[in-house]
């Protein structure tokens, strides 16, 4: 069966184009770019206290408090207050799982019918170590099956708020999942572009130890997270949370978060690799985004209900962070 993409137009500069241009690469550096960037914003008070917290830990803008300097440099703190104050509902973070539940269905649909979509991205990707078209399967229903969960949290769970939040982060958010959509597959086009799918490609087949470790992982994590989410959830106002979970960590919903998105790596890993490079790009600005949050939410406690409250807890991660 020919492939349908040799039937699209190139030119030239088209070619010369995707001799130089890697998907892969780009998709990577993406991931790396703005983790990056978030750490840039972390590091600069000015912007750290405008643009990053929201929700009940968004801080007032400082040149909204009583006794604020009328000096020159509160012309760039109005300008900041300006930037910060473009805020849309924190109810929008649903939003994200519902694009990354319709980008889990188009790109399923594209790389079983090969669709024009699929076929312009693939023909950016290099000839590399591939994972198997069972591997992408799995890691695709992962995906899926995490989209899934947590816009039914956010419609089952979520309670009606003011909260709102810097629309940087969510056009981020919007961006991350458009991206993963597309992660975790493309390391698998070498062998996509020599297959053509069907259905027995998806039957029931006994696991690989490689992809048992990362299955369980996976239900090891999106377990617990969903308890974490009821439980947050559930209160009737803030507090410090007295769930199992959160008696050694501030955030561990976000520890979870990340295991998710590392047993994805695992089990995407191309033969001869223990982790998919791709989506491991992917968990580090997972953790990064995640840690800046996590430190803001201990600090918030520390303020809020005391430095005892949150003293002998790790922010996300056990005995490193």
């Amino acid at each position: 069966m020919p492939r349908r993409w040799a039937s699209l137009p190139t030119s030239p500069a088209s070619n010369c184009l995707s001799n130089k241009m890697d998907a892969v690469l780009l998709i990577r550096s993406s991931f790396i770019l703005f983790a990056a960037s978030i750490l840039f914003l972390r590091s600069i008070p000015a912007l750290r206290t405008r643009l990053l917290p929201y929700g009940s830990r968004a801080a007032e803008p400082a040149s909204t408090k009583p006794g604020s300097k009328t000096t020159q440099n509160s012309i760039v703190e109005t300008l900041l207050d300006s930037i910060a104050a473009l805020q849309v509902p924190h109810s929008w973070f649903a939003s994200f799982y519902a694009i990354a539940i319709a980008s889990s269905v188009f790109w399923a649909a594209q790389l079983f019918w090969r669709g024009r979509a699929y076929e312009l991205v693939a023909r950016y990707v290099d000839d590399r170590q591939s994972m198997s078209v069972r591997q992408v399967g799995v890691v695709w229903a992962m995906m899926a099956a995490q989209g899934v969960r947590r816009l039914w949290e956010c419609l089952a769970l979520g309670k009606q708020s003011k909260s709102t939040m810097f629309v940087g982060h969510w056009v981020m958010g919007v961006w991350f999942y458009l991206v993963v959509g597309v992660a975790v597959w493309i390391e698998g086009v070498p062998v996509l572009q020599k297959h053509t799918l069907q259905l027995s490609d998806f039957s029931f087949a006994a696991p690989s130890a490689h992809s048992f470790v990362a299955i369980l992982l996976f239900l090891v994590a999106s377990g617990p997270q969903h308890d974490c989410h009821a439980y947050l959830a559930s209160l009737k106002v803030y507090m410090v949370p007295q769930h199992p979970a959160f008696h050694q960590l501030v955030c561990p919903h976000y520890f979870a978060e990340c295991l998710i998105y590392l047993a994805m790596a695992i089990q995407a890993a191309p033969s001869g690799h223990l982790f998919n490079g791709t989506l491991l790009c992917a968990l580090v600005f997972v953790a990064v985004n995640l840690g800046v949050t996590a430190d803001g939410t201990k600090k918030w406690y520390e303020d809020r209900f005391g430095v005892d409250s949150v003293k002998r807890k790790w922010k996300m991660i056990p005995f490193i962070f």
